[in-house]
């Protein structure tokens, strides 16, 4: 429990930090963001809406799955925040970042399962600004991930756990491409 609580203020320290310039608004935008996990299948693409203020960019996106089997069902949410200490006015921006995802994976095969994932990821990440309002960007983020697992395999191995149950480190890189307005 320690070692969570130790890595939960790590990842979640970006959002502690309060050096931001006080703007009287902010700016909205679009992003693309593509992320390969350790612990999921690799390629989830994932459309978000942004929100800039400041030092701090807030996105939320729900996910799609193009390589999935026919026999299963993803979905997922992602909340992500980045923080610019430097602000993304030049070229190459540099920035922190919280990562929190949901994914729910279903699979109808002979012996049904459900598995629910909670991710919870803090990292470093550049940004370059190709051209008025374009960005691409890659980070790489480090966390903890916890999952639920609901089995009517009789098996041993297959048997059902809750969420929070087991805890596990996890590494994930994304890369993504948007715009703001």
């Amino acid at each position: 429990m320690k070692r969570f609580l130790f890595l939960s203020f790590i990842i979640l320290l970006p959002l502690l930090s309060h050096g931001q310039e006080k703007k009287a608004s902010g700016s909205f935008g679009f992003a693309i963001n593509s992320g390969m996990n350790g612990e999921i299948y690799p390629i989830r693409l994932v459309p978000s809406i942004t929100y800039l203020s400041g030092k701090s960019q807030w996105e939320l996106g729900a996910g799609l799955h193009p390589y999935i089997h026919k026999d299963q069902r993803i979905l997922s949410l992602e909340l992500n925040y980045k923080y610019f200490p430097n602000g993304t006015d030049s070229k190459f921006n540099m920035y922190l970042i919280t990562h929190f995802s949901y994914v729910n994976n279903k699979l109808e095969t002979y012996y049904p399962t459900t598995y629910n994932y909670l991710f919870l990821n803090g990292g470093y990440g550049f940004q370059i600004n190709t051209f008025k309002g374009v960005y691409i960007g890659t980070n790489m983020n480090v966390g903890v991930s916890t999952h639920e697992k609901n089995s009517k395999n009789p098996y041993p191995g297959f048997t059902t756990n809750d969420l929070f149950d087991k805890f596990g480190l996890n590494l994930a890189f994304q890369f993504n491409i948007g715009y703001r307005f």
